[in-house]
């Protein structure tokens, strides 16, 4: 049995946090840590917290502080810099920069439920190190690829 990942959800749109809450409730070996609506309210969150998540899902185009500012405060911070961050957009321009700062994957926002449950879902179950050309790749197709 694969261990339960906890998984911390970046994004200001209402639809695509349902959208992805109803993808992980089907992926066995997941569980919702925290949704945040922007960079701001995902760092209060993870220095308000006694048990960090093991993945971020990040979207990029947010108010108060975006995805790329929030990437940037995830990898300077000592206590936060281990955690895998996923971009989970539909700002494909930007994926190149989140790659450079840190960012371990991209995965470009479907409408199609199988689609995403199955991409997040390999993303879950991805070791970043072991399987980093996989990961790298989803930043060429922006879709992850087992």
């Amino acid at each position: 049995m694969k261990e339960t990942k906890r998984i911390l959800l970046v994004d200001d749109d209402a639809d695509d946090q349902e959208f992805f809450i109803e993808a992980i409730s089907r992926i066995e070996n997941a569980t919702l840590f925290e949704v945040a609506n922007n960079g701001k309210e995902a760092l209060q969150k993870l220095e308000d917290t006694n048990h960090l998540p093991d993945i971020i899902f990040l979207d990029i185009n947010m108010p108060v502080m975006n995805g790329i500012e929030c990437l940037h405060a995830i990898i300077n911070n000592p206590l936060t810099k281990n955690i895998p961050v996923v971009i989970l957009s539909s700002a494909t321009p930007q994926k190149d920069l989140a790659r450079k700062i840190g960012a371990k994957a991209f995965i470009k926002k479907s409408a199609d439920g199988k689609t995403l449950r199955r991409e997040v879902g390999l993303m879950i179950d991805l070791d970043f190190i072991l399987n980093f050309e996989i990961a790298n790749q989803t930043f060429k197709n922006g879709r992850a690829v087992s």
